[in-house]
């Protein structure tokens, strides 16, 4: 598989995600990045960052292959919307203590 690649990947969870995927090694993990969560709602599909509250856009996720049910290529309308959004997905504000 190519470097920098857009997927949709189903994991065993039922969730599926789109994923630019930017590296697999041997040890059969799956390293992606701004993961965008499908959500299925009468007969229409919603997109949403998945783990929103996490910084996993700008460092990655880790997948293990046996939590993979598939990984398949997206159609051309799913790689469009998922660059629109991580285009412009901004991270989280990072809280300030006050004391």
């Amino acid at each position: 598989m190519n470097s920098e690649t857009i997927r949709l990947i189903r994991l065993t969870s039922g969730e599926e995600i789109l994923v630019n995927v930017h590296k697999q090694n041997n040890r059969k993990i799956t390293m992606v990045k701004d993961p965008i969560l499908l959500i299925p709602n009468d007969g229409q599909i919603g997109f949403m960052p998945y783990l929103p509250y996490t910084e996993i856009g700008i460092f990655g996720l880790s997948i293990k292959e046996e939590h993979i049910m598939f990984n398949v290529q997206p159609t051309d309308e799913m790689i469009n919307k998922y660059n629109s959004m991580t285009q412009t997905i901004l991270p989280p504000p990072v809280p300030k203590i006050v004391i």
